[in-house]
């Protein structure tokens, strides 16, 4: 007989560390050079992650906040407490 066992919920300082790991996974492959997308905070209550975006591509005119959709795709993959990640972009001016 096999008993079923809940999985034990991980603090937000545990979310927050495998969000950060994920995404340092995550950005060699965009090869963008000149850009940085980082963990700015993370609500457990509403599963969502918000990153802070900076910089672009010096060779094209895409910005990382392109990419958006594609690495909030990969974050909700690899990490299942997320269920909605928001960006903010650098102010230019």
């Amino acid at each position: 007989m096999s008993v079923l066992r809940r999985k034990r919920a991980r603090t937000q300082a545990d979310v927050e560390h495998h969000i950060r790991h994920e995404l340092a996974a995550i950005l060699p492959i965009l090869r963008i050079e000149q850009c940085a997308i980082e963990l700015q905070a993370f609500d457990p209550a509403t599963g969502t992650a918000v990153l802070f975006v900076k910089g672009g591509c010096p060779d094209c005119d895409c910005s990382p906040a392109t990419f958006m959709q594609g690495i909030e795709t990969q974050l909700k993959l690899r990490v299942a407490e997320l269920k909605t990640v928001l960006a903010t972009e650098e102010s230019t001016g």
